[in-house]
Parts: C-alpha cells; sequence; structure tokens
C-alpha cells in the first residue's frame, strides 16, 4: 500500500511539470538570415597603435573601404588594411569584447597565409577571425559534430569594442 502511494506521487509529480520547463526544450527555429545585410551603422570599434588611440573602425569607414573579401552575402576586410600599423612583421593585434574578453592575432607573414579580419555576417554580426585568402567563405553547412565533421574551428571574437596593436 505504501509502495503504491509512492508511485502515485512520482507520477503526480512528472505529470505535473511547469510549462517553463517544457517551453526550454521547445525552441523556435533562428529566423533565416535577411536578404541583404547592411553595415551597422551604430558600429564604432575604438583603435589603440602602442597605447596611443588611433582613427575608430566605423560604418562610415568600412563604407568607403572595398572589403577584401566578399561574396554575395558576407563581407571581411583585413586588419592589415583597417589598421595599417598592423601590417608589419613582429605586430600584434588583440581584439577586445565588451565583457575584457580578447583574441590576440599575430600580424600575417605572406599573402597566402591565414589573414586576421574584421567579419560581416549574414546575419549582420561584426567578427574577428582569421580566413584562408584562397577560400575565404568555406561551406560549413551539413559539417556539424553528429557527422563528427570538424566545422570551422577558426578562432572568433564577437562582438568587438576595441583593436589594440602592438609589437616591435
Amino acid at each position: 500500500m505504501h509502495r503504491r502511494a509512492l508511485v502515485f506521487v512520482v507520477l503526480a509529480l512528472v505529470g505535473c511539470s511547469k510549462a517553463s520547463d517544457e517551453s526550454r526544450t521547445k525552441r523556435a527555429p533562428t529566423a533565416p538570415p535577411p536578404p541583404t545585410v547592411e553595415i551597422p551603422a551604430t558600429l564604432k570599434i575604438e583603435v589603440s597603435i602602442d597605447g596611443a588611440p588611433a582613427p575608430a573602425v566605423d560604418a562610415a569607414r568600412l563604407l568607403a573601404l572595398p572589403p577584401d573579401f566578399a561574396d554575395a552575402e558576407r563581407k571581411a576586410w583585413r586588419l592589415t588594411s583597417l589598421v595599417p600599423a598592423f601590417n608589419a612583421p613582429g605586430r600584434t593585434i588583440e581584439a577586445v569584447g565588451p565583457s575584457g574578453m580578447t583574441l590576440k592575432l599575430d600580424a600575417p607573414t605572406s599573402a597566402t597565409a591565414t589573414a586576421p579580419v574584421l567579419f560581416l555576417t549574414r546575419r549582420g554580426d561584426i567578427v574577428v577571425t582569421v580566413l584562408d585568402p584562397a577560400q575565404p567563405f568555406p561551406e560549413y553547412h551539413g559539417q556539424g559534430g553528429r557527422l563528427r565533421r570538424p566545422g570551422d574551428q577558426q578562432p572568433h571574437l564577437s562582438p568587438v569594442t576595441a583593436l589594440r596593436v602592438a609589437g616591435p
């Protein structure tokens, strides 16, 4: 008799789950990206070179500078194009996020080496990452963990609030 009461209580608890518990497991799919992507008008990335302030990277500057890599949906500018002081041997650039998280990248050693870039994604996000100049926008769709394929393994930082260049 005592065992039946215990089973009844357990079944009642399981059957009376909160709607909030169910909504965590049932999520709406992410909306598809917009047909065209614009550079965010509010974009402003502070730049410093060896501790001294330099002109910021903003929407007007990106609009005036043609992207180094582009396709119908994405654009990317080499950080060496945006911050020419970074284009020297031994220099490093540190991208800083709003929480203080940083991503430190070295200046590319050749034109064919992976290039640190400021990347405008299909969803309008601004990301600092590295791209392979030979294939800047590889196809990653369907290459997730379920099929034991690596997908994109490059370092990323988004959003970006500052770029700091340092070195010899």
